[in-house]
């Protein structure tokens, strides 16, 4: 089985500029990136981040 990677809120935050405060928001009503709860840790899989930027990407630009 291969193992996920895991990152803590404030991991995403300093990764992904997304603020701690909106990812809790989000979490609470139902919206935003998919997310594991591990007893009362959350914990957001990198691929799950990956997939919902993509899902949500409007147009088709490139920053090359």
């Amino acid at each position: 089985m291969k193992s996920a990677v895991l990152l803590t809120e404030k991991e995403v935050q300093d990764l992904y500029k997304l603020n701690v405060k909106t990812l809790q928001r989000e979490r609470c009503s139902g919206s935003g990136i998919p997310y594991v709860k591990l007893g009362r840790r959350v914990r957001y899989k990198v691929s799950d981040i990956n997939a919902y930027l993509e899902k949500n990407t409007i147009g088709n630009h490139r920053y090359d």
